[in-house]
C-alpha cells in the first residue's frame, strides 16, 4: 500500500478514528482513577505515538496552481494590482475559459432581439416619465385626502349649526313661557319674601341656641378641668399613701426586731440571776 494512494488514505482515516478513541478512553481511566488506569494510559499514548509514526509517511499536500485559472493572483493583493498588466492576464484567462466568447454571444443575442442603443434610450425616457407621473399621482392623492378632510369639517360644522338652531328654539319657548307666567312670578316673589322672613326668625333662634350651647360648653370644660385636677390630687394622695404604708411596714419590722433583742436580753438576765 503506497503512501498517498486511495487505500492509504482510507487506512489512515480509520487509524486516526480508532486511535483517537483509544487515547480518549485511556485519558478517561486516568482522570477517574479507575482500576487499570496506568495500563490504559500506556495503551492510549502508545497508540498516539503509532499514529504519529504513520502520519510521517503521508505525502505533503500540494495546492493546485491557481494562478493559471485566476491570473490576478500572480499580481499580488488587490492594493498592489498592476492595472496595466491586467488586460494581458485577462487575455490568457479568455484563452483558458473563453470569456470573450461569452461577450460575443451576448452581443449576438441583443442584435437578434433588435435591442440597440436607441431602444434602451427610449426605455430610459419611459422610466423617467413613469417616475414623474408617480410623483404627480402622489400629489393628487394628498389633494384627495385634503378634500376628504375638508368635507368632513363641513359636515361637522353643519351638525353644530343644526344643534345651535335647536337650542335657539328651546330658548325661544322658554322665554315665551316666562312672559306668559309673569303673574305667577309675582306670587312666587311674595312667597319668597315670606320664606326670607321665616329664615331670619329661624336664624335668630339658632343664634340664641348657639350662645346657650357656648355657655354650656364653657361650663362643661370648666367642670372637666376640676375633675382632672381632682384626679391628679387623688393620684398624688395614692402615692403618699403607698409611701406611708411602706414606712409603717418597715417600722413594724424594726419593732419586731427590737422586741426580739429585748426578749433575749431579759432571758439572759434571768439566767444570770438564777
Amino acid at each position: 500500500m503506497k503512501p498517498g494512494s486511495k487505500g492509504w488514505k482510507k487506512f489512515m482515516a480509520k487509524l486516526y478514528g480508532f486511535g483517537a478513541a483509544v487515547v480518549i478512553v485511556g485519558a478517561l481511566f486516568k482522570i477517574q482513577h479507575w482500576p487499570g488506569a496506568s495500563y490504559m494510559l500506556i495503551a492510549g499514548l502508545g497508540t498516539e505515538a503509532l499514529i504519529f509514526i504513520f502520519s510521517a509517511f503521508e505525502p505533503i499536500h500540494e495546492d493546485p496552481n491557481w494562478e493559471l485559472v485566476y491570473p490576478e493572483l500572480a499580481l499580488g493583493h488587490a492594493d498592489d494590482l498592476d492595472h496595466e498588466a491586467l488586460p494581458a492576464a485577462g487575455g490568457r484567462r479568455g484563452a483558458v475559459g473563453g470569456g470573450s466568447g461569452v461577450t460575443d454571444q451576448l452581443d449576438k443575442m441583443l442584435e437578434e432581439a433588435k435591442i440597440d442603443g436607441e431602444l434602451l434610450e427610449r426605455l430610459g425616457d419611459g422610466m423617467r416619465a413613469l417616475g414623474d407621473n408617480a410623483a404627480q399621482l402622489k400629489g393628487v392623492t394628498s389633494a384627495a385626502a385634503a378634500t376628504g378632510s375638508y368635507v368632513d369639517s363641513l359636515q361637522a360644522a353643519s351638525d353644530k349649526v343644526s344643534k345651535l338652531s335647536e337650542a335657539y328654539e328651546r330658548a325661544s319657548v322658554s322665554i315665551s313661557g316666562m312672559t306668559s307666567s309673569q303673574a305667577e312670578g309675582e306670587s312666587f316673589g311674595e312667597q319668597m319674601q315670606k320664606v326670607s322672613k321665616n329664615l331670619s326668625a329661624l336664624n335668630n333662634v339658632y343664634e340664641l341656641q348657639l350662645k346657650g350651647s357656648s355657655a354650656h360648653l364653657e361650663a362643661t370644660e370648666k367642670f372637666q378641668g376640676q375633675v382632672t385636677e381632682m384626679m391628679k390630687n387623688l393620684s398624688e394622695s395614692a402615692e403618699d399613701t403607698r409611701l406611708y404604708k411602706e414606712n409603717m411596714a418597715m417600722l413594724s419590722k424594726n419593732l419586731t426586731d427590737l422586741n426580739s433583742v429585748y426578749g433575749n436580753m431579759l432571758k439572759a438576765m434571768t439566767i444570770n440571776r438564777g
